[in-house]
């Protein structure tokens, strides 16, 4: 997983665990100033990560959603102590409910709050079954979870009302979306995943990327509260830095990442190797790189 180069269509570049220049949120060239961003399940872990190193990259308001009051509270309350300039603020809403999705969204709306920018990270509990063992009704509240629901808040980020500027959605997915025996326990989570990647990517396709710049990318394995509950250690797996996921989101959102509005990656990856050389050029030629599709054809 963490080995220092990965290899992408035959082209070897770099590939980093702990947190480097071209992502750092403190870079003037990522800055995120004026802009509005809301980070679901920005309360714990990855979502976390993200929403921290928004508040460093300057943006003006970061709004963390979560399910639990007390644990949204407490993490909106240490970033706005650490980052006085980001105003944060915390909202409760379980966004697999439709009707507490549709209040967050009126309620913004209400309240003429614009956001410019959208982290997607919230996914649903799998069933550890096969799919005929678990059965189409249990499987259909998967799609329900990790397709329809996220689903549903890219299309109201879309149609905010009075909304001129470019908005950016950042998609948290996973590398089970392409490597399917990485977690053949969980089917029905790589099957909605990688349907949500492509739902992403073809929204992608039929928007242009001045309106709306799609990114949707594997955050590498990081040791989170929740990889210590499920009885993990920091000496179990060769973890990422959380910083790594966090400061490729920050940089999914700065004009150097307008050339991958459909694609999916990994935060891992060099951002200078992909932005750059053979890669580079084989991503601009080749429509199809780096996205959903049938190997082989």
């Amino acid at each position: 997983m963490n080995s220092p180069t990965a290899t992408i269509n035959g082209i070897t570049i770099r590939n980093h665990a702990q947190p480097y220049e071209a992502i750092s949120a403190q870079r003037p060239d990522l800055s995120q100033a004026g802009r509005t961003v809301l980070v679901c399940g920005g309360s714990t872990g990855i979502g976390h990560a993200i929403a921290r190193n928004y508040c460093i990259a300057g943006a003006s308001d970061v709004i963390i959603l979560g399910r639990r009051s007390d644990v949204a509270e407490e993490a909106a309350s240490k970033l706005n102590e650490a980052y006085p300039s980001t105003k944060v603020t915390w909202r409760t809403c379980d966004l697999f409910n439709r009707d507490q999705a549709i209040q967050l969204w009126d309620d913004l709306e209400k309240e003429k709050t614009s956001v410019d920018v959208l982290i997607i990270n919230a996914v649903g509990q799998p069933e550890l079954k096969s799919i005929l063992e678990q059965g189409a009704d249990r499987l259909w509240q998967d799609f329900e979870n990790n397709v329809h629901a996220p689903l549903y808040l890219v299309e109201r980020f879309y149609k905010q009302p009075g909304h001129k500027k470019q908005k950016f959605v950042v998609s948290v997915s996973t590398q089970d979306i392409h490597r399917w025996d990485s977690a053949p326990q969980m089917p029905g989570y790589q099957l909605t995943k990688n349907s949500f990647a492509t739902v992403m990517q073809q929204i992608a396709r039929d928007t242009p990327e001045s309106n709306m710049r799609i990114i949707s990318f594997h955050p590498s394995i990081v040791f989170t509260e929740a990889a210590k509950k499920a009885g993990y250690t920091e000496d179990t797996l060769p973890w990422t830095d959380e910083n790594i996921p966090g400061g490729f989101a920050v940089w999914a959102a700065s004009p150097e990442a307008q050339f991958l509005h459909g694609r999916f990656v990994w935060s891992t990856w060099d951002v200078n190797d992909l932005a750059s050389g053979e890669l580079r050029s084989k991503i601009d030629s080749d429509p199809w790189l780096l996205k959903v599709g049938v190997k082989g054809l």
